[in-house]
């Protein structure tokens, strides 16, 4: 399977008046054609800026890509030119931005949106572009289509705005689609619509897809490779069965950890104690060293690498070797 997405050791940093806010650091993954890998973390480790690096859209001043490699169908997309990676945004790679509401031009139909980038990249004429924006609108299961064409974000509720998003991202027929956060705030039903949807289509197109959210149920529901991240690094990266049942990293048994279990309803719920800690000061060691259970003196000092624990998975961790019995003796992992 060929590979459409790598990134290596990519740094995007943003410089502030309290110092430099290192949002991704260091971090490498890759994804095939047709694959879906899960980037999971809690709120602020990361994820979205991975996402906005790959599109480079990171507002500068202050943010910058430091340093590292985004190869897209093998060629190096931070080493082009504005003009090209236009042509590359929203065409060969699409983007279902947070927030729909307010990534939606309040002042646009529904249908303009979506026409804008089909008559930009695909060259079509206005009307060839309404018919191809009605078509999207039904392709992502919005009822009356013509209807929705003419209407206004605001008319709409938000499992509707989160469709439209959805359309405008796949109107160009993208090989690589990013979904950052795609079901936030949404009701199960539609969440559960939404999911289907995505994956329906991404079987249909054979596009590669990039999931950022924090739920590790959809993680399990929708993933093929997961990275887990947590204040700016990747704590862990594997296929989805070795990071559900066989996690290496705290930070990820934690997280698995505070899932809630049916047939444990008694059981107080599990959490991880603390914050991620601020950008501009993060531990000099593993950033995870102030809320893991299992931490070490050398945890303080010293960066954990990424090491391999079993193929195609990796895990950054002083006591990866010893987790199996940690996780067991501290936090009782009914995996």
């Amino acid at each position: 399977m060929s590979i459409l997405l790598e990134v290596k050791n990519l740094k995007t940093y943003f410089y502030t008046d309290d110092g430099v806010a290192k949002a991704v650091d260091d971090v490498s993954f890759s994804i095939n054609k047709g694959e879906t890998l899960g980037l999971v973390g809690e709120s602020g480790c990361g994820k979205s800026v991975s996402a906005l690096s790959i599109m480079r859209l990171i507002p500068d001043p202050p943010g910058k890509i430091a340093g590292g490699e985004i190869f897209f169908k093998g060629k190096d997309i931070l080493k082009v030119p504005e003009k090209e990676m236009q042509d590359i945004r929203g065409n060969d790679i699409g983007m279902i931005f947070q927030e729909p509401m307010t990534s939606l031009n309040p002042v646009f139909t529904c249908g303009d949106q979506i026409e804008e980038a089909v008559i930009l990249h695909q060259k079509l004429s206005k009307e060839e572009a309404k018919k191809k924006a009605i078509e999207m609108l039904n392709l992502v299961g919005i009822p009356a289509p013509e209807q929705r064409y003419n209407e206004y974000p605001h008319q709409l509720s938000g499992g509707m705005r989160q469709r439209i998003m959805i359309a405008m991202a796949l109107s160009c027929n993208p090989e690589l689609l990013i979904a950052d956060e795609p079901t936030t705030a949404l009701d199960v039903t539609v969440q559960a619509q939404i999911l289907e949807l995505i994956n329906k289509l991404q079987r249909e197109l054979g596009m590669g897809v990039i999931m950022i959210t924090h739920d590790l149920g959809v993680i399990a529901e929708v993933s093929t490779k997961v990275a887990v991240m947590y204040a700016s690094k990747i704590a862990e990266y594997g296929n989805v069965d070795q990071i559900f049942y066989n996690p290496k990293h705290p930070y990820t048994v934690g997280l698995l950890n505070s899932i809630p279990k049916l047939n444990k309803s008694k059981v107080r719920l599990a959490t991880i104690e603390g914050n991620v800690p601020p950008p501009t000061h993060y531990p000099k060691g593993c950033h995870f060293c102030t809320r893991c259970t299992f931490v070490i003196d050398k945890c303080w000092n010293e960066e954990p690498p990424l090491v391999q624990v079993e193929d195609n998975h990796v895990s950054a961790c002083w006591r990866t070797a010893e987790i199996d019995k940690l996780k067991e003796t501290y936090l009782q992992v009914a995996l």
